[in-house]
């Protein structure tokens, strides 16, 4: 389970496994979309947990340092407002599928883009650990919008 892997990781750098590390980590799993800090934080409040925001965001810089959680770049031009994360229990892909005019995000799983990764990867003589894939796209409803507002001006 991708916990024993952040608490063996702690352990190895001498860290202690803190009931608030485990309860951020838990809490992100659980959430099991992606995120920023301050939605961590609110979501860990309701549940009654009292840490603060520091505590998240070194908590989140281990979890980087371990594989086990990914910062995600959800805008095409690299100019997010916020940082958005992702969870990658046991170095799992994280694929997005975004729109570009909405924001709507959907996260995909897809074994051949996987298969297509590693094959490139080996292609240039390295061993695939994980890969992050994001398609920029414009939704179905924008879609309609945009058609819906062409008519509208002639």
């Amino acid at each position: 389970m991708s916990i024993d892997i952040f608490e063996a990781f702690l352990e190895e750098r001498c860290l202690k496994v803190t009931r608030q590390r485990r309860l951020v980590y838990e809490e992100i799993l659980a959430m099991d979309e992606h995120f920023d800090v301050d939605s961590l934080l609110l979501r860990l409040k309701q549940n009654g947990a009292q840490i603060s925001k520091a505590t998240i965001y070194r908590t989140l810089q281990l979890l980087m340092e371990c594989g086990l959680l990914r910062r995600v770049q959800l805008f095409p031009d690299g100019v997010p407002a916020d940082a958005v994360y992702a969870a990658c229990p046991e170095g799992c892909a994280v694929d997005n599928l975004v729109c570009t005019d909405c924001g709507q995000t959907i996260r995909f799983s897809k074994e051949d883009v996987c298969n297509l990764c590693a094959d490139i990867a080996g292609q240039h003589g390295f061993a695939l650990r994980s890969h992050c894939l994001n398609i920029f796209a414009i939704c179905p409803e924008c879609q309609d919008k945009q058609g819906d507002d062409k008519h509208a001006t002639t």
